[in-house]
């Protein structure tokens, strides 16, 4: 059966240096410079911010593939959250079955054997799951433009407190922390990464194995996978997909 939920928590959390008005036209600058299409308003979804800072991102194919959301940090610095896009719908589905049928990775029996069978509430459950992987790609494609345009600085659960300069979490005593030395400084949630571990996200994003990880790395496998494993509970599947 196809899930009736329609929102996700689920977003990735970038710092970047000036005041509000200032990140807002350079973000909208780097949206057309980049020719991604893009519309202002917050649709209902963050009621809670300024209309002008929610930026509905398109694909034109996929059409909305996430959001981004700013929100002042301070005098000198914005949060700039990109939110991943909720899980369609079937009737989202069914508008755009043939270009995911079109779009499925070779040779895509599973879905030709549902046909096959008949069994047309699977079949769409099944497309839905792709095309909501296509556009997380897509947003995914998008964050890495705007990344590098805009000198983004990622951050991961973050809590942000007015009137507050933001500041590292303090870790918590050795007595308090893991027993296995391998896996004792993985973040939890409301920790900052530190860049050791944003690399090595950064490169199983980008679809390395474990294995090549560790000698790049100079970690052992072990301890590769069980870092990724903290992290994906911590951020998610989404974030940190699961494979070897």
């Amino acid at each position: 059966m196809m899930s009736d939920e329609t929102i996700t928590l689920s977003s990735i959390q970038y710092v970047i240096g000036g005041d509000l008005e200032s990140v807002r036209s350079a973000l909208i600058k780097s949206l057309m410079m980049n020719s991604i299409p893009y519309s202002q308003g917050d649709h209902g979804e963050s009621a809670r911010l300024d209309p002008a800072d929610v930026f509905q991102l398109y694909s034109p194919r996929w059409l909305v593939v996430g959001r981004i959301e700013l929100e002042r940090i301070d005098l000198s610095q914005v949060l700039l959250r990109f939110c991943l896009p909720i899980f369609p719908s079937q009737a989202e589905v069914e508008i755009h079955e043939n270009a995911i049928r079109d779009a499925l990775p070779p040779p895509a029996a599973v879905i030709r054997i549902m046909d096959a069978e008949g069994d047309r509430t699977r079949a769409i459950a099944y497309l839905a799951r792709y095309l909501h992987q296509f556009r997380i790609q897509c947003l995914q494609e998008i964050q890495s433009v705007l990344q590098s345009r805009l000198g983004l600085i990622p951050v991961y659960g973050l809590i942000i407190e007015r009137h507050r300069i933001l500041e590292l979490v303090v870790s918590p005593p050795r007595s308090e922390m893991y027993k296995d030395n391998e896996d004792r400084d993985i973040p939890r949630d409301n920790l900052v990464l530190r860049d050791d571990q944003q690399e090595l996200l950064r490169l199983w994003q980008s679809g390395q194995t474990a294995k090549v990880i560790a000698l790049r790395t100079s970690k052992t496998e072990k301890t590769v996978l069980n870092q990724l494993t903290l992290l994906r509970k911590s951020l998610g599947e989404e974030l940190v997909p699961r494979r070897r």
